[in-house]
């Protein structure tokens, strides 16, 4: 199992990103002392995990990772490289005037079949949700 495990700056915001806009599963979070809670609400979050279907996602923040790699600082910016996709996930039940500007791209029906959302979380990092939509167009 793949499980990404995202840098993140804002942990409340990308937290309620996952889970109250995409309906993200939070099954974990962990304090600055390591210390671990199932709700995030009045506490200084570091790393949490979501899950959605079979599928997980970790979240955590430049100083806790610098904590266990010499490589990041506490002042580390995340770097968006690539595209998670999340197959399976309906473009067309999430509330996109919810999103406001993290919609990159409306969903559409992509050339192999698929009909994709193209989304940017807070942090920068590009998601696609999609599902298969029919014959690919001609």
């Amino acid at each position: 199992m793949i499980i990404p495990n995202l840098l993140v700056t804002d942990m409340g915001a990308s937290i309620a990103f996952y889970r109250d806009t995409l309906g993200f599963e939070l099954t974990m979070v962990l304090d600055a002392d390591r210390e671990m809670h199932t709700d995030p609400e009045g506490k200084a979050i570091v790393f949490a995990t979501l899950a959605w279907k079979e599928a997980q996602l970790m979240l955590q923040t430049a100083a806790s990772l610098a904590d266990d790699l010499d490589l990041f600082t506490p002042a580390s910016q995340p770097a968006a490289s690539g595209t998670i996709y999340l197959r399976g996930f309906d473009p067309d039940t999430i509330d996109r005037d919810a999103l406001g500007d993290a919609v990159l791209k409306a969903p559409f029906l992509q050339w192999y079949g698929m009909k994709e959302l193209y989304l940017k979380d807070p942090n920068g990092y590009v998601l696609c949700l999609g599902i298969p939509g029919g014959a690919p167009p001609a």
